[in-house]
Formats: C-alpha cells, sequence, structure tokens
C-alpha cells in the first residue's frame, strides 16, 4: 500500500509546476538554490523539463568530460544520462539534503525509501554529506542507508518501468501540449528531441510559441518530445519493449514516431527505427544474418509523419533530403496521403518525392 500511495504522489508531482517550498518538500526558496547552468534551461532539468529549484533537495549536477554542465531534478533523471552518456562523465555532484550545497556523489550517503516524496520515482531518494546526519534522517522518515553506486543501480533498474508509468500519466498533458503547438506555435519550428529538456529549451531559445504560461511550456514540450503520447495507440505499430532494429541495433520502442515494420508470411516480424534501416534490411537481409527473400514479405509498415498511424509502406509516399532528422540521422520521412509529403517537403526543403517502388539502394545516405 505505500508504494502504491508513493507512485501516487510522485506521478502527481509531474503536472504540477507552481508549488510552494512550504507544499513540497523537495522545494526551496530559489535564493537558496544554486543552479549550474547559465544558459536557457538553467531553471529546468533537462531531461524531464522540470523545475529545479521546486525539485531542488533531489538535484544532481554532472560535469561532462568536455567541460558543459548540466543539471538533474533526480537521480531517476541522471540515471537516463547514465544510461546513454556514462563514458563521456567527469564527475557528479548532489545536493546535501540538510545544508542544501552542492557534495561529491560519490562520497554522499543515499537514504532511499523514506515517507518523504520521491522526485520521478514512487521510491525516494535523498543525499547526505555524513553517515550520522542520513542515519538521523532515517530515525525519522524511514528509509535505507545505501551508497551513491548501490542508489544508482536501483535507478537505473527501476527506469522501465517508471518511465511507463510516468508517459502515461503525461498523456493529457500530451495532448494540451498537441493543440497549444498547433493553435499558437509555429509549427515549422520543429524537429526531433532528446529529452522533454531539450525540446523545452529549443521552444524557447527560437521563440516557437507565443503567450504560453510555464505549464503550457511544459506540455509542448512533452508532446513535442513523444508525440506519440498524444496519438491513438491502437493505429499506430505497436512495438515489444525488447524489439532492436536488425540493422542498428538500437531499441525501437524508444522512436515510436519513426517505427516501420517488416512482416514474414511465417509470423516473424522485424522492427526498425526508420525507413531509411528497413529498406537496408529489405534490400539485403543477408547481410543482416536473415534468409528469407522478398517473395516471404506478408507486410511491410511505416508510421506517419503527422498523424503517426500505421501505414502501408508500399502505398506510402517518402520525402528524402528534408532538415528532419530521424534516430539514424538523414531519413525517408513516410506519409501516407501525397498532399500531406508535398506540404513537409516545401515546409522543410525537401528534395524529392518517392513511391515505395522508387526507392533505391543509392538513396540511403
Amino acid at each position: 500500500m505505500r508504494k502504491v500511495i508513493g507512485l501516487l504522489i510522485f506521478l502527481s508531482a509531474l503536472i504540477v509546476t507552481n508549488l510552494s517550498a512550504d507544499e513540497m518538500f523537495q522545494a526551496v526558496d530559489p535564493k537558496d538554490a544554486t543552479l549550474v547552468k547559465t544558459d536557457s534551461s538553467k531553471e529546468f532539468c533537462n531531461v524531464c523539463g522540470m523545475h529545479l529549484t521546486k525539485f531542488y533537495k533531489t538535484s544532481h549536477a554532472t560535469e561532462f568530460k568536455n567541460g558543459h554542465k548540466e543539471q538533474y531534478c533526480s537521480l531517476h533523471c541522471q540515471a537516463q544520462i547514465e544510461e546513454d552518456h556514462a563514458d563521456k562523465i567527469k564527475n557528479i555532484q548532489v545536493v546535501d539534503t540538510n545544508s542544501l550545497k552542492f557534495i561529491d556523489a560519490k562520497n554522499a550517503i543515499y537514504v532511499v525509501g523514506s515517507s518523504k516524496p520521491g522526485t520521478m520515482t514512487p521510491v525516494s531518494k535523498y543525499a547526505f554529506s555524513t553517515k550520522e546526519e542520513a542515519v538521523k534522517f532515517q530515525k525519522e522518515f524511514g528509509g535505507e542507508i545505501h551508497t551513491f553506486d548501490e542508489s544508482l543501480d536501483m535507478a537505473k533498474k527501476a527506469l522501465i518501468k517508471e518511465n511507463n508509468a510516468i508517459d502515461e500519466k503525461r498523456v493529457p498533458m500530451a495532448i494540451k501540449g498537441k493543440k497549444a503547438f498547433e493553435t499558437m506555435c509555429d509549427t515549422k519550428q520543429t524537429k526531433d528531441f532528446n529529452s522533454v529538456g531539450e525540446a523545452k529549451q529549443y521552444l524557447i531559445d527560437n521563440n516557437v510559441c507565443k503567450n504560453l504560461n510555464p505549464q503550457m511550456m511544459q506540455a509542448v514540450a512533452i508532446y513535442l518530445y513523444n508525440p506519440a503520447l498524444a496519438s491513438d495507440k491502437s493505429k499506430m505499430i505497436e512495438v515489444p519493449s525488447e524489439a532492436k532494429c536488425p540493422v542498428c541495433g538500437m531499441y525501437v520502442s524508444k522512436y515510436p514516431k519513426w517505427v516501420a515494420q517488416i512482416k514474414i508470411n511465417d509470423g516473424h516480424v522485424h522492427y526498425f527505427d526508420g525507413v531509411k534501416d528497413m529498406m537496408k534490411f529489405y534490400f539485403e537481409p543477408a547481410k543482416y544474418e536473415h534468409k528469407h527473400n522478398n517473395d516471404q514479405i506478408s507486410e511491410i509498415n511505416v508510421t506517419d509523419y503527422y498523424t503517426l498511424e500505421s501505414t502501408d509502406g508500399k502505398k506510402a509516399f517518402y520525402v528524402i533530403g528534408s532538415n528532419v532528422y530521424g534516430p539514424m540521422g538523414e531519413e525517408l520521412i513516410p506519409f501516407k496521403d501525397e498532399d500531406q509529403a508535398k506540404k513537409f517537403m516545401a515546409d522543410h526543403f525537401g528534395k524529392r518525392i518517392l513511391k515505395f517502388e522508387e526507392i533505391k539502394k543509392e538513396f540511403l545516405f
């Protein structure tokens, strides 16, 4: 029961942007917060986009080997960066819950699972500069004592489950964000983003939207990061979480707006993180350790760029040479409707529209 209550608390916090320091344990007065960034994203987490002073007591700051610094609202978001960029990290700091100063995360003592709310997780994680302070906090609020490495490992293992829960909670925000983006923003100014925070910074730096309050700006950023959240999932290509692209090896479910699939007569399905990789496979399946030929293909489906709906790949229209990039860089952008393909080509400097049978190996960059 306690874990269920914790999950509800942390999910509710994802859509709250104006709580005062008295209403939320993690929050502090802005004058007491140390923000390590100096650009337009300095006040929000680069992963989830949440306000850093409102979730300050769980904040982590990372310095990368190239000297760049980022700040994250939680160990959950820090773990996300560790998963993708561990080899680029120089050092990590964490806010000491008592002093509100940054300390070396490697030397910090964490209390995991206390009765205080977690940030981006139902299992709270608060750091302390000494074991004595951690034990004192533990006696009052419960939880277990752990090192940074132990706490980070727990955060990494929980990422998939927690991100799925977060995505479910973000659906109504994404739907609102979609409406706001289409009515109050320059829809020609868009691209793919690696995080909500990255999308939010892009919106600010490029003045994409007019007269958006902070909560609606967050909603638009959530939509742009993962437009699939605002789409009818029953019309999208469903991808198993463990499915990897046979061409590049990436997990396809991470890129729902780019999914393509090839179904074989024997029931086997190949999933791809873009049309480009799908076509590479289509032309040379043996190169990727598959022996079937194209006569054994029962279906080819791609994701329409605007609607995100599953579309017959052999009937779709593909724009090449645009300024919109997919997970693997330059991409063939698919559309169910030729007029939409023409509109996209005009808006994004596309060079040509191809039908499926017109795609050649030499067009695959």
